[in-house]
């Protein structure tokens, strides 16, 4: 099956907790993760590691429960998502929002791998944990011209706070959690 064939009825979500083979995922997670980023010049290679550290590392190895892959059946990694259910923002322009939408994550797929509903796959699947953990709602934090606000509007987020930061226009996406998720 070509690349482009893949659909959400040929890819399941793996908690990354569960995967017993992690090593082989990881190169293709760095793929992923740095073809997505919009950061793409690094002064080297430690500034590079440290950048990896902060948007991936860490939740994979502090918060493997609340990290996902998505697999296509022939074992091609369509994307990830790694979330934490009480990650500081970082940002005081959105501190009192993420005080009512405590989860957050990140969620990037490979590009032939988009628009095809694995994204919202990986969503619901967090969602669902991150519900069952006591978290009453999530967010992401984006550049308001960025591609992936369509996405996640189409997932259920909405616009709770927009400010301009270092000359950059940045969005805090809040959706609610509720009882819709585990049914």
């Amino acid at each position: 099956m070509a690349p482009s064939s893949y659909g959400p009825r040929e890819v399941v979500i793996h908690r990354w907790a569960d995967i017993p083979d992690k090593e082989r995922l990881t190169p293709e997670i760095d793929t992923i993760f740095f073809e997505a980023s919009a950061t793409k010049d690094f002064a080297g290679e430690a500034e590079r590691a440290a950048f990896r550290e902060r948007w991936l590392g860490k939740y994979l190895t502090n918060e493997p429960q609340l990290a996902y892959v998505a697999l296509a059946r022939d074992g091609t990694l369509a994307g990830y998502l790694v979330g934490s259910l009480s990650e500081p923002v970082g940002f005081e322009a959105f501190a009192n929002a993420a005080w009512e939408y405590p989860a957050h994550l990140h969620v990037n797929l490979a590009p032939q791998f988009r628009n095809r509903g694995i994204g919202g796959m990986l969503i619901s699947a967090f969602a669902t944990d991150a519900l069952l953990a006591g978290a009453t709602g999530m967010h992401v934090v984006t550049s308001a011209d960025s591609r992936n606000v369509a996405f996640y509007t189409r997932n259920g987020f909405a616009e709770i706070v927009r400010t301009s930061i270092a000359g950059r226009e940045l969005l805090f996406l809040g959706r609610k959690l509720g009882v819709a998720e585990t049914s």
